[in-house]
C-alpha cells in the first residue's frame, strides 16, 4: 500500500486555513474526538462558562509537572495523540479553538469510565465524548452494553449534553461526536434530548463506535436520529460491528492490521476528507454476523452472567489497566487460570457453554458460505 496521509499530515496541509473560512469537516471532527483521550484535568475548566484556547492548553499540558504521566496514554490509545495536540495548538486552524467543560469520571463500583469536553470555534460547538481508555473498568462497561438498557456513561453523557445546551453561550451549530464508545455515547446522548434541544443539533459523528440493540435502534426515539448521524468505520471494523447500527455509513481505508484499524491514526486522509472504500472487509462482515448472531441467542440473564464471570477472572490479576495486564502478562495469566478454576461449577459450565455457542455460530457462517478463506 502506498503511503497514506494521516491526521498529522492533514494539519500540516490544512493548518494555515482558519476554521472560520476553511469550513468544518469530518476530519476536523475526528481530530476533536481523538484529543478527548488526553488528560486535561486542571488545565481545561470543568465548567462550561470558563474556557482556555487549545494553544494555551498545550502550553500548560507540556509544562505540567506530571507531563510524563499525562503523555502516557496507555496501551490502546496511540501516543501520537500528544503530537496531534501540539500540531493542532501550533496551527492557525485550531490554536484559537476554546476548550471547556472537561469532565473525567471513573467509578469502579458503578463500572463507569466517562470523559467529555467541548470545543468551541467560530460560534459553533463540538461536544466530544471520550471512547474506551486503558482501564479494565472501561472495557467492562463496553461489554455491559450487551445486556443493560443503559450504562452509567450513557446516562452521564445525556446529562452532560443537556446541561451544555442550557448554557447561554450554547448557540449556533452544535455537533456531537466520539470515537469508539464515544460514538455510542454521542448517539445516545442526543436520543435523550427534549424536542427543543434536539432541534439544535446539527450533526452526530460516530467513529467506529459500537451500536445498540435491535429494539433500540429501530425505536421511534432513535429513528429520528437517522438524518443526523454520520458513521465512519475502517475497512476492517471490529469494535464498530458490535451490536446494531443504522444502515447508512462510510467505510474508510486504513493502513492498520486487523484490530489496529480501530486507531484513527491509521485512517487515510486526502485533502479535507477521508479515503473511502466501497464496502467493509469480508472479515469484518464475518465477525459482525458471528458475534451479533451469537448474542441474539443468549438469554439476557446469561449475558450478564457471562460478562461478570469473564471480568471477575480478569479482576483476579489486581491490574486496573490493559497496560498493567500486558506488562505483567505471565503472572496475570497464572492468576486468571486460578480464578477461572475457582468459579463455581454452574458459572464455569455457563461460560464454557456460551463460548461454545460462539464457536458454533462461527462454524455455521463458514459452512453456509458466509465465511472467509482465512479468518
Amino acid at each position: 500500500m502506498e503511503k497514506i496521509d494521516t491526521l498529522l499530515d492533514y494539519i500540516a496541509w490544512r493548518g494555515d486555513i482558519p476554521l472560520s473560512t476553511g469550513g468544518f469537516n469530518d476530519v476536523d471532527a475526528l481530530i476533536f474526538t481523538q484529543l478527548s483521550y488526553l488528560d486535561f484535568g486542571g488545565i481545561v475548566p470543568a465548567d462550561f462558562s470558563g474556557k482556555i484556547t487549545l494553544a494555551a492548553a498545550w502550553e500548560k499540558f507540556r509544562s505540567a509537572r506530571d507531563f510524563s504521566e499525562r503523555k502516557n496514554v496507555g496501551l490502546v490509545i496511540n501516543p501520537l495523540s500528544v503530537d496531534l495536540l501540539e500540531a493542532a495548538a501550533k496551527s492557525v486552524r485550531f490554536s484559537d479553538v476554546a476548550l471547556s467543560g472537561f469532565v473525567d469520571k471513573f467509578d469502579g463500583s458503578a463500572e463507569e469510565q466517562f470523559c467529555a469536553l467541548v470545543f468551541s470555534f467560530d460560534g459553533r460547538h463540538f461536544v466530544a465524548f471520550r471512547g474506551t481508555d486503558d482501564t479494565i473498568v472501561g472495557w467492562k462497561e463496553d461489554f455491559n452494553l450487551a445486556f443493560k438498557d443503559k450504562v452509567a456513561a450513557q446516562v452521564d453523557a445525556a446529562g452532560y449534553l443537556s446541561s451544555f445546551l442550557d448554557e447561554e453561550r450554547a448557540h449556533g451549530e452544535i455537533f456531537v461526536g466520539g470515537h469508539s464508545k464515544g460514538g455510542n455515547l454521542a448517539i445516545f446522548s442526543v436520543s435523550e434530548l427534549s424536542a427543543e434541544k434536539f432541534s439544535r443539533i446539527k450533526r452526530i459523528y460516530n467513529f467506529d463506535g459500537p451500536g445498540f440493540s435491535k429494539e433500540k435502534i429501530s425505536s421511534s426515539g432513535f429513528e429520528k436520529l437517522r438524518p443526523l448521524v454520520k458513521s465512519f468505520f475502517p475497512h476492517l471494523s471490529i469494535v464498530g460491528q458490535l451490536f446494531e447500527h443504522f444502515d447508512e455509513f462510510s467505510v474508510v481505508e486504513s493502513s492498520g492490521q486487523f484490530l489496529m484499524q480501530h486507531d484513527p491514526f491509521t485512517w487515510a486522509v486526502r485533502g479535507p476528507s477521508f479515503v473511502f472504500k466501497e464496502s467493509l472487509d469480508e472479515k469484518s462482515e464475518y465477525f459482525s454476523r458471528t458475534f451479533n448472531g451469537w448474542l441474539e441467542k443468549i438469554q439476557d440473564g446469561k449475558r450478564d452472567q457471562f460478562v461478570d464471570a469473564v471480568f471477575s477472572v480478569i479482576g483476579a490479576t489486581k491490574n486496573g489497566s490493559l497496560s498493567a495486564l500486558h506488562a505483567d502478562s505471565l503472572r496475570s495469566s497464572a492468576a486468571m487460570l486460578v480464578a477461572f478454576k475457582a468459579l463455581d461449577d454452574d458459572t464455569r459450565k455457563a461460560v464454557a457453554q456460551i463460548a461454545g455457542e460462539f464457536i458454533k455460530e462461527a462454524g455455521k457462517n463458514l459452512s453456509q458460505g458466509k465465511g472467509l478463506k482465512s479468518v
